[in-house]
């Protein structure tokens, strides 16, 4: 009696297909494209972890001031620094450094890429978070201790009229702040990515692009991954 024969699934079906095809969907852009569009992700994320994680500290119990009477009063908010860092720049910080896997391409091309877009990627996190102190409303203060991010929200306007600001008002300037002074960091990404294929032309002319331009088409990247595929099923 004939049996039907068992099916027996493609190489590329389950978990690892699918990882395998993200993988090589990926490869075919630029990781400075990558640093393009993490914002997207980022920005909102970045909202959600500050306004349902980030806590404020109690200025009374750790015997802080609360007030700074100057020209303008403003009202002294305290966070744990490590904590809020970490709800600041968590997303951006795992999203942008993703660029590290076109460190495992062939390409010397890609690796330059790479690289630069490694350098981005640490200064629109970890970078950014810096001048967020050295230039916005807020600085580091060290009690007991204990590393605190001191935010200050002055009392003008409507906020006058309210003996003090709330938790919310302060942690809503959080991600304002670093969305305000990561945007100016956005503006290199997009530069680099731009302008990144006529310099490597310009200062490294012996890299060439994963894919070469077919004449006639716009500058592109071109799929490498399924290049280099086809290239090893022929061999």
């Amino acid at each position: 009696m004939a049996t039907t024969p068992s099916h027996i699934a493609p190489a590329d079906a389950g978990a690892l297909g699918v990882i395998g095809r993200a993988w090589r969907r990926m490869g075919s852009y630029s990781p400075l494209a990558w640093l393009v569009v993490t914002p997207v992700v980022t920005a909102p994320l970045t909202a959600v972890l500050v306004f349902g994680f980030a806590q404020e500290l109690s200025a009374r119990e750790l015997g802080l001031p609360v007030w700074r009477n100057e020209l303008i009063p403003a009202t002294l908010h305290y966070f744990d620094f490590w904590q809020t860092a970490l709800l600041l720049i968590g997303p951006g910080l795992v999203l942008n450094l993703l660029v590290v896997l076109w460190f495992f391409q062939r390409s010397g091309y890609m690796r330059v890429a790479a690289a630069l877009a490694l350098v981005l990627a640490l200064v629109r996190t970890v970078g950014v978070l810096f001048l967020f102190f050295a230039i916005a409303q807020s600085d580091l203060i060290i009690h007991d201790g204990q590393l605190l991010m001191r935010i200050e929200v002055e009392r003008t306007g409507f906020l006058a009229l309210e003996p003090r600001a709330s938790t919310r008002e302060a942690l809503v300037r959080l991600p304002l702040m670093m969305w305000l002074f990561g945007a100016f960091a956005w503006g290199p990404s997009v530069l680099a990515w731009g302008l990144f294929n006529l310099g490597m032309e310009r200062f490294l002319p012996h890299l060439k692009p994963p894919q070469g331009r077919q004449a006639g088409t716009p500058r592109g990247w071109g799929g490498f991954f399924e290049r280099r595929q086809r290239s090893s099923d022929m061999a």
